[in-house]
């Protein structure tokens, strides 16, 4: 299908195709630029109007049913199936942030959300010294979860591979467990507790990784992706004396070499931290819609930039004002191969996919390299 706006037909298919070669090849090898698309829960809720979240989450054969619903929107009018359809549902580990103190909160008409318990400095010790007496071989694994796996594996033929790869980062982790206020209190008014607390959770985040690994078979060591919405909360200083730690232990086992992947996703204003992920080997990032391509570029020259289009352009603007974002980034950094076009972010809910449509479009007629 094609629009008005669009000047030359896109055949889906050729897109496709040629986009995956692109994202396959090296950054800086590229004589292309892929486009990556960023779609989550949000976006299919409120895309297809889910009647009740509730059910979407607890009833897994109906998320099922939604998303082959919204796959089947998705590929008559973009040519590719973005969600999973899985016959068979996983189990799942203990949630890391849940083991350090964290609880769930589901509510109708939402998505699952971790929330704090903490009160005051008496129980961020309390949640210091349980989290010194965690196991992660017993504790990160509910009861029962070992013969589910077994199960899961003989009725839908996969083997499951835990740990590694990726999980947010610590100081997303620390609102999720503290609380966003109590975060930002107690690295500034209780500097050695909170010192004691990031030493603990780098240290049992790493256990927790490594026993999902051995309990899959999993024994790849060759990248680790972070996504860290809310380091934009805290001051360079202070980054680096709690956060950086953390990154650099994760680092250091699960992407030790310096080709291995490091990626940052952050979509907030956190520019003012980039010169820190330099340090860390971050080599790849997707970073918030007010941080100019340029900027990034600047301040991480060997980096391969994710994005910078901002999600409400994309849900709001007009198709020349789309294009135009678009441009902006193929321009600024896309002419030395190191990109990947992407929104800043992921998609905002209600974008129509006539806007991801062009999208495609832009990319394809904009991003040739050289």
């Amino acid at each position: 299908m094609q629009f008005p706006f669009m000047t030359d037909p896109l055949d889906l298919n050729t897109f496709w195709q040629n986009n995956d070669e692109a994202a396959k090849q090296a950054p800086g090898k590229r004589r292309r630029i892929p486009i990556a698309f960023s779609v989550d829960d949000h976006y299919l809720i409120e895309t297809l109007v889910i009647p009740s979240t509730l059910r979407f989450y607890k009833d897994f054969t109906y998320r099922m049913q939604e998303h082959r619903r919204m796959n089947d929107a998705m590929e008559a009018m973009l040519g590719r199936r973005f969600f999973t359809e899985e016959t068979d549902e996983a189990p799942e580990p203990v949630r890391f942030e849940v083991l350090m103190g964290a609880h769930w909160d589901l509510r109708e008409g939402g998505t699952p959300w971790l929330e704090s318990s903490v009160s005051d400095e008496h129980d961020l010790d309390r949640i210091i010294e349980n989290a010194q007496k965690l196991d992660m071989r017993k504790d990160a694994f509910p009861e029962g979860w070992s013969e589910k796996r077994r199960t899961y594996e003989a009725s839908s033929g996969k083997r499951l591979k835990l740990g590694g790869g990726w999980a947010r980062g610590p100081a997303t982790m620390a609102t999720s467990i503290l609380g966003s206020t109590n975060t930002c209190l107690f690295m500034m008014d209780q500097p050695e507790r909170m010192d004691a607390f990031f030493d603990v959770l780098g240290r049992k985040q790493l256990e927790w990784h490594l026993a999902l690994m051995e309990a899959t078979d999993n024994l790849h060591f060759d990248g680790y992706a972070l996504a860290d919405d809310n380091c934009c909360l805290f001051p360079p200083r202070q980054y680096e004396r709690f956060c950086a730690p953390v990154l650099d232990r994760l680092f250091r086992t699960l992407a030790p070499e310096p080709a291995h992947r490091r990626y940052q996703h952050s979509d907030s204003a956190m520019g003012h931290l980039m010169p820190i992920l330099r340090e860390l080997g971050v080599n790849a990032v997707n970073l918030g819609p007010s941080i100019h391509p340029l900027e990034i570029r600047r301040a991480m020259p060997e980096a391969e930039i994710h994005g910078q289009l901002p999600p409400m352009t994309l849900r709001n603007g007009s198709p020349d004002e789309i294009v135009s974002a678009v441009r902006r980034d193929l321009d600024a950094v896309g002419h030395d191969g190191r990109m990947v076009a992407c929104t800043a972010g992921s998609m905002a809910g209600g974008t129509p996919m006539e806007n991801l449509l062009l999208y495609m479009w832009a990319v394809d007629r904009f991003g040739s390299v050289g």
